[in-house]
């Protein structure tokens, strides 16, 4: 490096201890960490303070204080103004952001850009917000009232903005038909090839839609006196209810399936030589439609309809209020109308509860049979093992006795014949549900830590594999009169610990805001397995591959051994809607099983070249070429910052002389020398061009930290944006060395980029035979 010619604070320090600046042209960083350098200024950074414990509001002030009076502008010399001037600004905004309880609960949930956003006009306390809508006045909360009833806030407009996203949902299934892929000849022998032909053969769509409904509530006035007296009980208990859901949700469904007819018509030619020749002419195809339904979804908020008081405050009606109900009705093809009420049920105190769900449907006159019934219960047995019985009626008839001696006139015999396929089934099963992620484990070396922490971290990192692995099982048992069966399905993630098709889930929580994090590597392909064995050993088994190929896009493909013969699937899925390609690979008189594993093989190959071959290398591409654009911007902003910190130091030389002078007379903390940045392993040989430190001086940022004979960082503290110091290194792994002096005894400290410290510290205490003579400061 070129130093100027006018000396600044950094260089005359380091000239003082015997160091020296580092030339910083030519950096290579570590691509790795480039996504998790920090873009945004720490404001608890900018002051010196940990962000946990967090700062008491006198610590905020004392800091705010020292940095005011230290970097104001009127205060400087002309040729430091516009500098103080560009720190006075930030150290001020960063004042006003913390010392403000709400505005810094927001800080520390969504950053300095939350804060803008959320006070601007539209933002939950700005214009317009959420709270001029608030009954509870939002001024008058507590931070942690506020806490609630923002993250409540955040919340909820992240579901409305998710059910927005997936408001309507469809699907189209368009089946083909290229059974002369492959070929079982007489001898065994199987032969791939490409088909003569593929057309369509089947057809299905379906469209679902939410509407909102409006219905004046029951109970009248009687109601909102309810829900008056609950509010105000709310807030004289300093509660903040999060604003109830609308009472009813509606949605509509359709659908349409059925097959594809293909027709000809015979007609005669007769040629110009009077030869004649029979021919088939094809006719346009024919759609014919087995199954249109049409229906609807009634979901009522029964607590919001019905209340809590009066008539439905007794034992029965109580119960039905705790449930959760479905209403479905349908027109198409039959009339049908199914109620469900689902209810949780703790028979014995202490014991995990029952979920149980009861369904009845109407699909005929009352006169003619009894609904049908069906009850599905669910128990957790185990962590993460649910078991479960389901049993349903199918078609009932009434007895003789009563066809005989009531007025039930019974079902006729076409209606008999019709409903031949509404049988009775008991099902029983298990359940294994997939882990929950955990927070990722921190990939740094293991020798910088102790070998018992190495080895929990080891222990950890291989748990975390395991559980992003995801695997889930679930097996069960039917049985009705036409049969029944065995089934297994299993499910897990390949490749990868990238989550393959993790569901839109909510970052918000009455904990606070968990972003999810930004999937930087190659996702994995869940894998599902499923098989099922009748009573006859007939085996019908399936593979299917899913892989997230977009922010909310999902394309799979499968392929399995079923009644039509082997069987291709091709599925595409976008926020709630789908369209799904089945098809027919070899038709279901040649198909067996040894054909249907070669083609499993043959499409597993497939894509393994897709993935590897292209996919892989083409995001490793671009995430490398990502990285260097970070790297090469880092790199052009080293002299900026240093250049700052330069000019801020010059502007804190002389109030910390005369800080470290009373710590040094009252034998309290007083640093001698400080130095941040990156220094080449001794344990190992460095890489090419990392043979060198790359360093700065931060005595001055460092000692002007000391207040009051302590001196504290954070773990969370970004380091290279405390006032004085910058990156002198980005992207490579940097440290901070600390030499102080405490009660006229040296000591030394070293601490990572991630980690806190608090001065002094007896076991800092260096040997005798180091011990040196501490900074007299003039």
């Amino acid at each position: 490096m070129s130093e100027s010619t006018e000396p600044t604070a950094a260089a005359a320090a380091a000239r003082a201890f015997g160091a020296h600046l580092e030339d910083d042209d030519g950096l290579d960083g570590e691509f790795g960490t480039a996504t998790e350098y920090p873009d945004e200024l720490d404001y608890y950074s900018l002051l010196g303070l940990a962000q946990k414990p967090p700062p008491t509001d006198a610590e905020i002030r004392s800091a705010y204080r020292n940095l005011s009076l230290m970097f104001h502008p009127d205060k400087q010399p002309s040729h430091l103004q516009e500098s103080a001037e560009q720190h006075f600004q930030r150290i001020q905004t960063a004042y006003d952001t913390l010392i403000d309880p709400k505005k810094r609960v927001v800080y520390d949930l969504l950053g300095a850009e939350g804060v803008t956003r959320e006070w601007g006009r539209g933002g939950a306390m700005g214009a317009g917000g959420d709270a001029e809508k608030q009954q509870v006045g939002v001024k008058a909360m507590t931070p942690e009232e506020f806490r609630r009833w923002f993250t409540k806030t955040m919340k909820k407009r992240e579901r409305k903005a998710v059910q927005e996203m997936v408001d309507s949902r469809g699907s189209i299934t368009l089946g083909l038909n290229a059974d002369s892929t492959i070929r079982v000849h007489e001898d065994d022998d199987v032969t791939v090839q490409i088909p003569d032909t593929v057309i369509p053969v089947s057809y299905a769509a379906k469209y679902s839609f939410e509407t909102p409904l409006s219905l004046p509530s029951f109970g009248g006035k009687a109601k909102e006196e309810e829900v008056q007296d609950q509010r105000k009980e709310s807030e004289d208990a300093g509660i903040v209810e999060e604003e109830v859901e609308d009472p009813l949700h509606l949605r509509f469904n359709a659908g349409i399936a059925g097959n594809i007819i293909y027709r000809t018509q015979q007609a005669k030619a007769q040629w110009a030589d009077g030869e004649e020749e029979d021919l088939n002419i094809p006719l346009p195809p024919v759609l014919i439609a087995n199954n249109i339904s049409l229906g609807a979804t009634v979901t009522p908020n029964v607590r919001e309809l019905i209340g809590t008081k009066g008539l439905w405050n007794n034992r029965v009606f109580s119960t039905l209020r705790d449930s959760t109900v479905l209403v479905e009705a349908e027109i198409l093809p039959v009339p049908l109308l199914r109620t469900t009420v689902a209810r949780a049920f703790q028979p014995i105190p202490g014991i995990k509860p029952f979920q149980v769900t009861t369904k009845t449907t109407f699909m005929r006159s009352l006169l003619e049979s009894p609904p049908s019934l069906e009850v599905h219960v669910t128990k957790e047995v185990a962590p993460r093992k649910l078991a479960f019985c389901a049993w349903s009626s199918g078609l009932w008839y009434y007895p003789n006795l009563l066809l005989d001696h009531l007025f039930f006139r019974g079902m006729t015999l076409e209606d008999m014949y019709a409903s031949a396929g509404d049988l009775s089934s008991l099902q029983l099963g298990l359940i294994s549900l997939p882990n929950q992620p955990r927070n990722v484990v921190s990939m740094d070396d293991d020798d910088d830590v102790e070998p018992e922490e190495a080895e929990l971290r080891r222990h950890l990192r291989k748990k975390q594999e395991t559980d992003r692995a995801a695997e889930s099982w679930q097996t069960f048992v039917q049985v009705n009169p036409g049969g029944g069966g065995l089934s297994l399905t299993y499910s897990r993630n390949l490749f990868s610990g990238t989550p393959a098709d993790d569901p839109l889930k909510s970052e918000w929580s009455d904990e606070g805001y968990a972003p999810m994090a930004k999937m930087e590597d190659a996702r994995a392909v869940r894998l599902e397995v499923a098989s099922t064995v009748s009573p006859n050993l007939s085996f019908v088994w399936s593979i299917k591959g899913t892989r997230r190929v977009g922010e909310f896009t999902k394309m799979g493909i499968g392929i399995g051994f079923a009644n039509q013969g082997i069987l291709m699937t091709i599925g595409w899925t976008r926020l709630g809607q789908g369209l799904n390609l089945p098809i027919v690979i070899c038709s279901k008189d040649e198909a067996t099983h040894d054909a249907a594993i070669l083609a499993s093989i043959f499409t597993w190959a497939s894509y393994l070249a897709i993935e590897f071959g292209y996919v892989r290398p083409r995001d490793r591409k671009r995430r490398r070429e990502a990285a260097a654009r970070c790297h090469n911007l880092l790199k052009k902003l080293v002299p900026q910052k240093r250049a700052e910190s330069e000019q801020a130091i010059q502007l804190m030389i002389d109030q910390v002389r005369r800080r470290q002078l009373r710590e040094y007379e009252q034998d309290g903390l007083v640093i001698d020398r400080a130095e941040y940045g990156y220094w080449p392993p001794t344990d190992r040989k460095p890489k090419p061009g990392f043979e060198e430190p790359r360093t700065t001086d931060v005595f001055f940022p460092v000692a002007n930290l000391v207040d009051r004979g302590q001196l504290v960082i954070g773990a969370k503290t970004v380091k290279h944006q405390i006032i004085g110091f910058h990156d002198p290194a980005p992207l490579l792994k940097k440290r901070l060395k600390i030499w102080y002096s405490f009660q006229n005894r040296s000591h030394f400290v070293e601490i990572g980029d991630k980690e806190g410290i608090i001065l002094p510290q007896r076991a800092h205490m260096c040997p005798e035979s180091e011990q040196f003579n501490p900074l007299a400061t003039e």
